[in-house]
């Protein structure tokens, strides 16, 4: 049986947009606090770095611990993949959301602990939830995320995160939605991007360019789906099984937990989610 905890929250702007704090329990007053000193840290940063990042060079040393660490989680990739990858940029969210939630977890463990702790920013949410507890369905960041993680049931940490043509993150492929779990958020957003970019076999419309300047130089002279428009049932399950083949790499090799993959009505689920719970999927037949 699920105990359902509703958190306290904060938030914070930062690049590239709100950055939400969540904590329940003994411990959350003060685990919020010390996401506010650690965001105002990151803040002084992360726009430096994401110019840093978006620039597409491994051998850079960013200024803030979330840049650091975005380069660090894209190098677990670089050492699977010899074929282009998303770019870097897809990792710094997530970087932000897990640095601060480590902050978050040391103050809860210093002032009675915390039964849920959760920082979201964008489409990437890191989180820890101890047994028994879930989230609850109105936490501040995209619902879909938020069924997401309901629909993993029980006892997940790490982070999830979401990619595809209906996400925040640009993609060259024809997945409307894609959800991750993984380790952490920012494996779980650059995992995200990579099995959106694998269902780029099917002819697309070409997308606007990204709003956001920093994106837009990310993204800068690769492909940028609208959408798949109108396409027929087997391609639609040619581009699902291409993400399913991506996505049970990253399995094999510990980078992704649980996904979930959804175009044109039809899904597929990999792990253990719950693919009736996922509503605002828009999907009417999950395999």
């Amino acid at each position: 049986m699920f105990a359902t905890t509703v958190p306290v929250e904060k938030t914070f702007e930062i690049w590239p947009g709100r950055l939400t704090f969540s904590a329940g329990g003994s411990g959350a007053r003060d685990a919020l606090d010390a996401a506010m000193d650690a965001a105002r840290d990151l803040s002084r940063s992360v726009v430096a770095d994401a110019e840093l990042l978006a620039r597409g060079a491994m051998n850079v040393l960013p200024r803030g611990k979330a840049g650091r660490l975005a380069i660090e989680t894209a190098s677990l990739f670089r050492d699977i993949y010899s074929s282009e990858l998303p770019p870097l940029l897809a990792v710094l969210p997530g970087a932000v959301c897990d640095t601060v939630l480590e902050t978050m977890l040391e103050a809860a463990r210093n002032s009675g602990g915390s039964e849920f702790v959760a920082v979201s920013l964008g489409d990437a949410v890191a989180f820890h939830q101890e047994p028994g507890v879930r989230l609850s369905g109105d936490a501040d960041m995209p619902p879909v995320l938020v069924e997401f993680l309901v629909a993993l049931g029980e006892g997940v940490q790490g982070g999830a995160a979401l990619g595809g043509v209906r996400s925040g993150t640009p993609t060259q492929g024809g997945l409307d939605l894609v959800a991750v779990q993984s380790r952490s958020a920012a494996v779980a957003g650059f995992a995200a991007a990579i099995l959106a970019d694998a269902g780029a076999g099917v002819p697309l419309p070409p997308g606007p360019a990204p709003k956001d300047r920093l994106l837009a130089s990310a993204w800068e002279g690769r492909p940028v789906a609208a959408g798949a428009g109108l396409i027929d049932a087997d391609a639609v399950w040619q581009v699902l099984s291409a993400a399913v083949r991506q996505a049970t790499v990253l399995r094999d090799k510990r980078l992704l937990g649980a996904a979930a993959l959804g175009v044109k009505g039809r899904g597929r689920t990999i792990g253990p989610v719950d693919g009736d719970r996922l509503l605002r999927f828009g999907v009417s037949e999950w395999r």
